[in-house]
């Protein structure tokens, strides 16, 4: 007979609360590799079937929303700095042709 894996829920929410650290930091390099480590661990096995499942999955989907939102007002923020430097150059560049 051959035994049954189940994900280690654990790790994964482990994996998800350290990966919000890292998005809260502005650690995006750590955030990705992290994200990384979690994703096989996430599909490995099959989930163990107990209320306490539900319960992992519900923070785990909690903290990635958490960590979505982070991600993007980082992304809105680097477009905007973004925007602000091509009107800078922009601005040298018609300065420079005078």
């Amino acid at each position: 007979m051959t035994a049954i894996a189940f994900c280690d829920l654990d790790r994964v929410l482990t994996l998800t609360e350290a990966m919000h650290a890292a998005a809260s930091e502005g650690r995006w390099d750590d955030l990705t590799g992290l994200e990384a480590e979690r994703d096989p661990v996430l599909h490995a096995g099959t989930m163990r079937p107990a209320p306490e499942t539900l319960e992992s999955l519900k923070s785990i989907m909690l903290i990635d929303n958490l960590i979505k939102d982070l991600v993007s007002a980082a992304r809105d923020e680097t477009s905007l700095a973004l925007g602000t430097s091509r009107r800078v150059r922009q601005a040298v560049a018609a300065y420079t042709s005078f």
